[in-house]
């Protein structure tokens, strides 16, 4: 899976929770930190919060390839979209971390 192949509504999606990830983290005064996967709750707190939507996109949480157990959905197009930013590779093995000012580059 990858960013470019997802639909229009979807590529969305993931720029808004992408940078919905960066502002909260920025608020906070923390490092951005792209994971893995995430729970159903916080993906579903962030459609609210950045997407205008009441759930998590059923094109995510629908798909069992991306179920990780516990409730967690993988979402690589995330990482994808930072590689796509320009800031260079992205280790699978970790998470990848982005600042606000490489976020407001995008």
């Amino acid at each position: 899976m990858s960013y470019i192949t997802l639909k229009t509504k979807q590529q969305e999606f993931i720029r808004n929770l992408y940078s919905g990830i960066v502002q909260d983290s920025e608020n906070e005064g923390v490092e951005v930190t792209i994971l893995d996967s995430y729970p159903r709750q916080y993906l579903k707190m962030m459609s609210g919060k950045y997407c205008d939507m009441t759930w998590a996109p059923a094109w995510i949480v629908k798909d069992q390839s991306r179920a990780n157990g516990n409730g967690s959905y993988s979402l690589p197009e995330l990482k994808d979209y930072h590689e796509m930013s320009g800031e260079g590779e992205v280790d699978e093995n970790e998470p990848a971390v982005v600042t606000a000012e490489e976020e407001m580059a995008v």
